[in-house]
């Protein structure tokens, strides 16, 4: 049995990257367990770059991988991590233009795949987002950006849209601050 796998999918700018280096280290999220990080971002200008600074940072393993192929080795070498935080590009899983991170992630076989999605989306984007990554085998949904909702109704309108259960609420650019447990008071 290998780590439990934990995936982060959505579209581009809301939060993903951030988001999985929070969930790495804050103690609300997992880092109370041993975390490692694998991106299938290959092709975003200096995503890798981005997560490899915060994992050396941090001291946690990182592996990028750019095939499907690559999925047993890399979970291998993370064997030793209780939990892998898998960041994935702001594109669809399924987009002809893209380099395949959906095999990747499918191949995966994630425990959980979130939906990360800016808590100021308007509610019928946040559904067409819904649908859009239904593909990816999302399970939760992790609202990010917070801090830029005016008022927490608006947060429990969206909830209610999108009709996915949450298990974090992240706001700010804080790391590893600003993670918190979804609370039924908001969800």
């Amino acid at each position: 049995i290998g780590p439990y796998v934990v995936a982060l999918v959505g579209p581009p700018g809301a939060g993903k990257t951030n988001t999985a280096v929070k969930l790495a280290l804050h103690p609300r999220g997992l880092g109370s367990k041993k975390v490692g990080l694998i991106t299938l971002d290959t092709h975003r200008v200096g995503a890798i770059e981005e997560l490899q600074t915060y994992a050396e940072l941090a001291d946690l393993p990182l592996e990028v991988v750019y095939h499907k192929r690559e999925v047993a080795a890399a979970l291998h070498r993370l064997r030793s991590c209780q939990v892998v935080v898998v960041d994935t590009p702001g594109r669809l899983p399924a987009d002809p233009e893209e380099s395949g991170w959906g095999s990747a992630l499918a191949e995966m076989d994630a425990d959980e795949v979130h939906l990360v999605l800016p808590a100021g989306l308007r509610l019928d984007v946040a559904r067409t987002q819904k649908d859009r990554f239904g593909g990816a085998g999302v399970t939760h949904v992790l609202y990010s950006k917070v801090d830029e909702l005016p008022q927490e109704r608006g947060l429990a309108e969206l909830a209610e849209a999108v009709g996915l259960p949450a298990r974090w609420l992240a706001d700010g650019h804080d790391i590893p601050g600003t993670l918190s447990p979804a609370g039924p008071r908001i969800l």
